[in-house]
């Protein structure tokens, strides 16, 4: 699914002339309800008010999203800002818990790693901790997370190589660009229908012989090696998230691991 494919139903979210999101009904109403910062305008929602630069927009929405979290609940919700651009301006900065319900795109940065072993490639695979609030339990790529502030897609993958995998930097800096993957999907946050919208950034890594990423922050529960014919098959089943299921296969492909 593109943004050419929003789901019927959805209306946009707009700051100035610029859609930036995409609202189901339930959270249109939530937004409108005062006090707010928003008004219906058009065929959707608009940001009012006299916020019309990144600071005094960010700075409105803290305040709105603050009295928010506690009247509604918001799965996930993290203190930390994301950056919304409209193109390569930036809009206005929000706290993550936010992205999927008033559909604004989420950055992200992913690595698929593995390892050549002795009777073939393994891949290495992460089963999401339970407690997380965006696909809990789920297998996954190894490393991923996503882009906070004004940081970039590289010092992102850093960052998360260590936090989630135990990899030194000297390891993780081997990574190499693989592509990007634009998702696009409905999904549900307390019960309530929200949009999923994600760019992220790819990104492979081959780990030297011997090494054996670990659990490090608790966003993991499990650590394991595939092969890929496990992978797929695994994929199969429909176990994986979405852009992992997505990064592995392609990974496979763009090796030629299917023969």
């Amino acid at each position: 699914m593109t943004d050419l494919e929003i789901p019927d139903g959805m209306v946009p979210l707009r700051v100035g002339d610029a859609t930036v999101g995409w609202l189901w009904d339930a959270w249109r109403e939530r937004l409108l309800e005062p006090p707010t910062p928003f008004a219906a305008g058009g065929d959707g929602v608009v940001l009012a008010g006299p916020a019309q630069d990144f600071d005094a927009r960010t700075e409105t929405l803290a305040r709105w999203a603050d009295a928010l979290r506690h009247r509604v609940p918001l799965p996930g919700w993290r203190d930390e800002r994301c950056v919304v651009f409209d193109g390569s301006r930036p809009l206005f900065a929000i706290e993550r818990a936010l992205l999927r319900p008033l559909g604004l795109r989420l950055r992200s940065a992913l690595a698929c790693a593995w390892s050549a072993g002795e009777h073939g490639p393994a891949i290495w695979v992460a089963r999401r901790a339970d407690t997380k609030p965006v696909d809990p339990g789920r297998l996954d790529v190894l490393v991923g997370g996503g882009i906070a502030g004004f940081d970039d897609a590289w010092s992102t993958l850093l960052r998360e190589c260590a936090e989630e995998a135990g990899l030194p930097e000297a390891i993780a800096r081997t990574a190499r660009p693989a592509g990007v993957l634009e998702l696009c999907h409905p999904a549900l946050d307390a019960g309530l229908p929200v949009l999923h919208r994600e760019h992220v950034t790819l990104y492979e890594l081959r780990l030297p012989p011997g090494v054996v990423p670990r659990c490090a922050d608790g966003e993991h529960q499990s650590i394991a090696a595939m092969s890929p014919a496990e992978a797929i098959a695994s994929i199969g089943q429909g176990d994986w998230t979405r852009d992992g299921a997505q990064a592995t296969l392609d990974l496979i492909a763009r090796q030629g691991w299917r023969d």
